[in-house]
């Protein structure tokens, strides 16, 4: 992602040269949901969007593409890329104040530390590693454009437990390039289309867009706002390096010293994130669910790590690719934002979560030994699901949330012969779930029985 990321302000300078911002903003992003479109239909794959997640994906598509590329190419036509490199890259530090607040995301100390030796690492890269620098008024739109850059990546985050990487992009760009289509112009000399102009506008469609898009998308359905935002940060380091192979600017003593502040930092804040403390709610979704707003959904993404026992799983990717695949399925059948897979260890009287489609909360290998007896009663003994739909600090059970809102679960048991296996766990909104969800859940916790079965043994 970084790699792909990297090329974008020289292509996008030389690009400016025959196409105006507006122009430019609106070909990039059709043109990649063009590209991305084409490949949805060669591999077959079902649009999974629904209609409750349109809201959020409009807003997503508004700042993280048509309005975040916009600011970018009409403040880049003056500013030097240099001091773009470092406006543009102060959004990790956004996204980390913004999911302090709003995600109630947190660190230790070394993460904090961490941020502040990547942040001054990037700026010993842009304003003494060789490269031009300067400051005018369209700086004021780079910033701009960074703090979009990091409401985007918030806004975004709980739709990864729904919606796939790609078709994220897809969506991204199409919604994107159609937003920006009405302020083109398209008066375009064709003398200014030269080779260079082609070359630069292939690059920032397939590589800058497309690619980096997607990679970008897949990065953070994996891990936190703050750990995946962070990776950009790492941006002016490859920046350095392709002016050094494509433009002959060979980095100095100070710029490399500076690249190396800021790949330690990040590395540092990667470490501490992973490992971050239990937080209450924030300042804001304490009172105000920022993240669940546009859809009054339950913000999910914005719970704090749950702190639990951890056991060493060795799943095989063979595993891991089937929890996954059967689970996505099941999110779209069923409905929910959060699903994870426990594994009943019957010598311990607990459950250990074999998958999560949201790991950063609830991890991967967490152990729920304080089981609510009730549950016990039904799910484990008597081998028969449970609906629950109520207030959440009511649930005493495994996937309990302590959000704001009222929330439903579905607790579908995996059973075989041998008897009970585990649970497959969703999480949705009040009044999400009927009946006819467990009778879902059921067919999808079915198909799991062979997996959990391989795994106890």
């Amino acid at each position: 992602m970084v790699a792909a990321t990297a090329p974008t302000y020289v292509a996008t300078r030389e690009a400016l040269t025959a196409l105006s911002p507006q122009d430019l903003t609106a070909v990039r992003f059709l043109a990649g949901a063009a590209i991305i479109g084409v490949h949805l239909l060669i591999t077959r794959q079902r649009l999974t969007l629904r209609r409750h997640d349109i809201p959020r994906m409009l807003a997503v598509s508004l700042c993280g593409y048509a309005g975040y590329g916009m600011l970018v190419n009409l403040g880049q036509a003056t500013v030097p890329a240099g001091t773009t490199s470092l406006l543009l890259n102060i959004s990790p530090v956004f996204a980390f104040i913004l999911g302090y607040f709003v995600l109630v995301e947190r660190t230790t100390w070394l993460g904090y530390l961490g941020m502040v030796i990547a942040v001054g690492g990037v700026i010993v890269i842009t304003l003494a590693g060789g490269s031009e620098t300067g400051f005018n008024g369209k700086a004021l739109l780079i910033v701009g454009a960074a703090l979009l850059l990091s409401v985007f990546l918030i806004v975004q985050q709980p739709l990864f437990a729904r919606v796939p990487p790609i078709e994220m992009a897809f969506w991204g760009c199409a919604i994107g390039g159609f937003t920006a289509l009405p302020t083109a112009r398209f008066d375009v000399d064709p003398s200014r289309l030269t080779a260079s102009v082609w070359v630069a506008l292939l690059v920032l469609v397939v590589v800058n867009t497309v690619l980096a898009y997607y990679l970008w998308n897949l990065t953070l359905s994996r891990t936190s706002v703050a750990e995946g935002g962070s990776l950009l940060l790492i941006v002016p380091i490859f920046s350095l390096l392709l002016g050094w192979l494509l433009l002959s600017e060979v980095p100095t003593i100070t710029a490399l010293v500076g690249g190396g502040a800021a790949l330690v930092g990040v590395v540092m804040l990667s470490r501490a994130t992973s490992r971050r403390k239990q937080a209450g709610f924030g300042l804001l979704t304490g009172a105000i669910p920022i993240v669940g707003v546009l859809t009054g959904a339950v913000p999910i993404i914005g719970l704090p790590r749950e702190h639990e026992d951890v056991a060493a799983l060795n799943l095989s990717d063979d595993m891991t690719s089937q929890l996954h695949d059967i689970a996505i399925e099941a999110a779209d059948a069923v409905g929910a934002q959060l699903v994870t897979v426990s594994l009943w260890r019957e010598e311990f009287d607990d459950l250990v979560r074999v998958y999560s489609s949201r790991p950063h909360v609830y991890q991967l290998g967490g152990v729920s030994s304080d089981l609510d007896a009730n549950w016990v009663e039904q799910c484990v003994i008597g081998q028969k699901s449970l609906l629950s739909d109520d207030e959440a600090g009511d649930f005493d059970h495994e996937e309990v949330l302590t959000a704001p809102n009222r929330v439903a679960t579905v607790n579908a048991v995996i059973v075989d012969d041998a008897g009970f296996l585990g649970c497959m766990n969703f999480l949705d909104a009040s009044g999400a779930y009927t009946e006819a969800s467990v009778e879902q859940a059921n067919i999808f916790a079915a198909r799991l029985a062979p997996v959990l079965r391989h795994l106890s043994a």
